[in-house]
């Protein structure tokens, strides 16, 4: 009950969390996140204690057979991962010279060591305490609802939360914030996360009810994402119907499924478009200049990749409703027929689909790419940071470059390693700002955690990806999530939702290896 509770504050009550404005708004959602998890990985501690102890002194039976999977101490490949990312940054913390910095974090982002062994804890405390539970997941799938259709009405220029009193219509924060999340940096990071129940749900939905109000979900999100102002977002979006279109490979209701939200998609980015001609200059004023702008989202071709998508997934459905038919005992030649024509017909939509998908992600990456360096927006941004960053591990110490200069001490070492003329030149809304972190959170890792945190992270991905390879949720979570760590960094929305996601996974594999068990002749007897 416990873990069920601590999965609906995090999935659910945290992203709807504000405080009533948009300022500070990350400390307030991190006081919250800090505060309910010790409470909670603090109870569990006890619980766990006092039932040694009674166990110890005859009152309780002993816990015999872990419930899951073999014996309460196995580890699995992923666990032994996680204990070693956090006996990483524990080192690296303990050896810093920042001091508190190291334990508490950099002001306002809070991501230091005591962060770090929460993040850790959630993903044993979930792994082991969840029991399967639905009701947090649809708390989680109706959060990410809200949070869409307030980010709707933030691109729209509506504030029914108040969330933007004291700001005027000219300044930046009236375009870059979103939703009840706050920058939209932000928001993709926690897109990358969230997005992995519903969409994993829409795709492998039996009941109707749930198929459609989970499509709508989707499809909504997925706009979202393309339309709200962060180039990493409408990546986000494409690799995430990529990754659906990949799990289709070999079930055609998948295929079919992944053409129709990819159909919703294109179709609502000109409806949106539409919306903002109808709002007119307020809705125009709340996108921001430096993204994708209202041509292309109202772009008439949206509707003919539409139209082609649905296609798609009308000849699947039809093809999958006459091999139905066809399941009768005087029909076994006729089925035949129809299988072998239905395999080949689905097998070539689905190559076909691949290679343009492929076609339009490596044009959109060449495009996008040849924007950036025909500009001075990668050379003066993330570009030149993690140039910099580089620069600043080899100029490190042996100990600097195995344990790196402290969990969340990116800024600490930065400054007292460069010079301010070697820093990079940075204009309008960020001229006063500080470089708390890389802005890629591999990179952030090699400068906090030195090359052992880095290590202990790639293995937790890894692992983590050979592991749950057959459970959709995590792979949409590990893929989505380590894209956008490319370009974006751990804060409080995204990463104790993707290790609490992780601890999810972990449950499910665990309780499939324990039916696996269960078939076993010895089993079975016993």
């Amino acid at each position: 009950m416990l873990c069920d509770l601590y999965i609906a504050v995090l999935a659910a009550v945290l992203p709807l969390y504000t405080g009533g404005t948009y300022v500070m708004l990350g400390d307030g959602k991190y006081a919250l996140f800090l505060r309910v998890s010790l409470f909670c990985l603090g109870a569990w501690a006890l619980t766990a204690l006092a039932g040694r102890l009674l166990q110890r002194s005859g009152k309780l039976p002993a816990a015999g057979e872990n419930r899951l999977s073999g014996s309460a101490r196995e580890l699995s490949p992923v666990d032994i991962c996680m204990l070693f990312y956090g006996a990483a940054c524990l080192l690296s913390a303990v050896f810093s010279s920042y001091g508190m910095t190291a334990w508490t974090g950099y002001r306002d982002w809070h991501m230091g060591a005591l962060s770090q062994i929460v993040f850790v804890a959630v993903y044993f405390f979930v792994s082991r305490s969840f029991c399967g539970s639905a009701w947090p997941i649809y708390l989680w799938e109706a959060a990410f609802f809200a949070v869409t259709v307030l980010g709707f009405c933030s691109r729209l220029g509506f504030d029914p939360l108040g969330l933007l009193q004291g700001f005027r219509e000219s300044d930046w924060e009236y375009s870059h914030l979103i939703s009840t999340l706050g920058n939209i940096n932000w928001f993709c990071g926690y897109c990358a996360v969230a997005l992995a129940m519903p969409v994993a749900g829409y795709l492998k939905a039996q009941k109707i009810r749930k198929y459609v109000l989970l499509y709508i979900v989707c499809a909504a999100g997925l706009v979202l994402l393309c339309i709200q102002g962060s180039d990493i977002g409408p990546v986000l979006a494409a690799v995430c119907l990529g990754v659906c279109l990949l799990a289709g490979r070999r079930n055609a209701v998948v295929f079919a499924r992944t053409m129709l939200l990819a159909a919703g998609v294109f179709w609502g980015l000109p409806c949106y478009g539409c919306a903002v001609r109808l709002r007119g200059e307020a809705a125009l004023q709340a996108l921001p200049a430096d993204g994708v702008g209202i041509s292309v989202i109202s772009w008439g071709g949206w509707w003919i990749l539409g139209a082609v998508c649905a296609g798609a997934y009308f000849v699947i459905r039809r093809l999958g409703r006459a091999e139905s038919a066809a399941k009768e005992p005087s029909s076994d030649e006729k089925l035949s027929e129809i299988s072998g024509r239905s395999r080949s017909v689905v097998r070539g939509l689905w190559l076909g689909t691949v290679f343009l998908a492929a076609l339009g992600l490596l044009a959109g990456g060449a495009l996008y790419v040849s924007k950036m360096l025909g500009s001075d927006g990668w050379s003066s941004g993330r570009g030149a940071l993690w140039k910099l960053s580089l620069q600043g591990f080899w100029r490190g110490g042996l100990k600097q470059k195995l344990l790196g200069a402290g969990p969340d001490c990116f800024a600490e070492y930065i400054y007292s390693v460069f010079a301010p003329f070697e820093l990079p030149a940075v204009t309008g809304h960020w001229a006063d700002a500080v470089f708390a972190n890389a802005h890629n959170q591999w990179l952030n890792h090699l400068i906090n955690t030195g090359i052992l945190g880095l290590a202990a992270a790639v293995a937790i991905a890894a692992a983590a990806f050979a592991r749950y390879r057959r459970y959709l949720p995590g792979v949409l979570a590990l893929v989505l999530y380590g894209l956008n760590s490319l370009v974006s960094f751990q804060q409080v929305l995204s990463t104790p939702l993707f290790f609490l996601l992780l601890g999810i996974c972990e449950y499910t594999v665990r309780r499939q290896e324990a039916l696996s068990n269960g078939l076993r002749p010895q089993k079975a007897a016993e």
